[in-house]
């Protein structure tokens, strides 16, 4: 890994400590924590922010709510009302409508990222709604896609219409007319929906209620091709571009534009499942939303006429071409140093969170066409503004919390593992051999490796590191830490010991 240097490393831990103390608001890595010169403020002015809130470890993390006021005044309204109507949580519908619109809109639609090159983005989205069977998930992703579904129905009558009256008159069927394009697929394989794309290169939303399914359908020839090749086309259908599908009995099937929005739901109990797709990113990327429990569902107007409209004008409206004005490409330019460093400073924070922020950069991207295009067809600094609001309030705190989910719902969770030490043993001055020897999970690390492991508990404010830059021998243990945890480390210290006895061990002190 390349070393970072003390004052952008000061910053790092700056901003990280502002996602694990400000959860809701998570207001980090704001563009005034570095000089126009590109030097952050120096360390022990970062350092000073111990008087702050601690960070704890136990809490369970109060996911925020969608900010509506971010979103087209026709989708605002839309989710408000409908949510109310079917009783779910808003963010969950709010991002869903989002992908609703990525799909009605081409595929081959871009933006230009960047003044020079040819960095496009287009307006796909993959989101993944977390919940449990009461949270509503399957009405959620039905109410944002009615309208998509409708106009592809109405298509799929007309084409039936068209078939029959064209065999009624003698017509052969290898000379029916063609498809239509299909805008929503639901249950499909690779190979149907690769020959579904070849038809017609918009692009379309797969929709699947349970991502459960999805991963067992992927595994279907788990000791054989099959799987990799799912998997291939799947990374494929997120980046978009051509693809090629070998096929012995009918030959090579090509398709220009393999383009997918993707949108499912999932149970935390079947959370594991994916978690075993993150070794070739395909997990990250995800935008993942943790649904609130659902409410009484009300009797109201649904307020879904604007929507419905907006839907039907962005499914004939021509592919589009758009760049942004020099407002937005600098609005851009912040988000896009904020998710840099962000990725840079969470090693450790959660399995999998780093490669996750990696991503969200070309999904700030996408999220401003789908917005220009729903408004406009221009991406102003307002637009992307709005986006960051997006990106900074919503998605970055709820992916938090799920890449920490899955580290509990696996191998545990590891700050809390560090906290938990740190608290007990009772040392004011910690060195790097007390963590390498008493902690399992920093056995065997390395200093450099030892350091990312603690950085969220030096952004937190329980330690301060004793040397300048990336990486520290020693460690000062806030004061804070004992007294507003006192009640938390005999209770650390009870389970302990319980579970020591219960493991018949003698090195209790050990035993995390």
């Amino acid at each position: 890994m390349t070393a970072i240097s003390p004052t952008i490393s000061a910053a790092i831990s700056s901003n990280i400590a502002a996602i694990l103390r400000e959860r809701v608001s998570v207001s980090v890595l704001h563009a005034d924590d570095v000089a126009q010169d590109g030097s952050s403020a120096c360390l022990e002015d970062e350092i000073s922010t111990a008087a702050a809130p601690l960070f704890d470890p136990w809490q369970r993390f109060a996911v925020p709510r969608f900010p509506l006021d971010t979103l087209p005044e026709a989708v605002a309204s839309f989710v408000s009302a409908q949510s109310a109507v079917v009783g779910c949580d808003p963010g969950g519908l709010a991002m869903s409508a989002l992908v609703a619109l990525s799909a009605a809109i081409d595929h081959r639609s871009t933006l230009r990222m960047m003044r020079h090159g040819d960095w496009l983005v287009s307006p796909r989205l993959w989101v993944l709604l977390l919940g449990d069977p009461s949270c509503k998930k399957t009405p959620i992703i039905n109410a944002a896609t009615r309208e998509l579904e409708s106009q592809q129905n109405a298509l799929l009558d007309e084409h039936e219409r068209r078939v029959t009256h064209h065999r009624s008159l003698g017509g052969k069927p290898e000379d029916d007319p063609p498809p239509p394009p299909r805008y929503v697929a639901i249950d499909t394989t690779v190979e149907k929906l690769a020959v579904v794309l070849a038809r017609h290169d918009r692009g379309i939303l797969v929709k699947r209620d349970e991502l459960s399914g999805w991963v067992g359908s992927m595994e279907k020839y788990a000791s054989g091709r099959g799987s990799s090749s799912d998997r291939a086309f799947w990374l494929q259908a997120y980046d978009g571009g051509s693809y090629l599908v070998d096929r012995i009995a009918r030959g090579d099937l090509r398709v220009k534009n393999l383009s997918v929005s993707l949108i499912g739901g999932i149970q935390p109990k079947r959370l594991a499942e994916l978690h075993g797709l993150a070794s070739d990113g395909l997990l990250q990327r995800f935008i993942p939303v943790i649904l609130a429990a659902p409410a009484f569902p009300q009797d109201a107007p649904s307020a879904d006429r604007e929507f419905r409209l907006l839907v039907r004008r962005l499914l004939t409206q021509e592919p589009l071409k758009l760049a942004m004005d020099e407002a937005a490409l600098n609005e851009m330019e912040a988000l896009r140093h904020h998710l840099h460093d962000l990725e840079q400073a969470s090693a450790g924070l959660a399995d999998g969170f780093p490669a996750f922020v990696g991503k969200l950069t070309g999904y700030a991207g996408s999220l401003a066409l789908i917005l220009g295009a729903a408004e406009s067809t221009k991406v102003t600094a307002e637009i992307v503004q709005r986006v960051a609001r997006i990106v900074r309030e919503f998605i970055l705190p709820h992916a938090l919390e799920f890449y920490r989910g899955g580290d509990q719902a696996s191998p545990g969770d590891r700050i809390q593992r560090l906290a938990s030490w740190v608290l007990t043993n009772g040392k004011r001055r910690l060195v790097a051999s007390d963590f390498t020897s008493n902690v399992a999970d920093c056995r065997a690390l390395g200093l450099w490796d030892l350091n990312q492991r603690v950085s969220p508990l030096v952004a937190g404010g329980w330690l301060s590191p004793e040397e300048k830059g990336p990486v520290s021998r020693a460690w000062t243990v806030n004061e804070q830490v004992f007294a507003l945890f006192s009640d938390r480390a005999e209770e650390e210290d009870r389970r302990k010991a319980r579970l020591a006895e219960l493991m018949n061990s003698r090195r209790s002190g050990r035993v995390e």
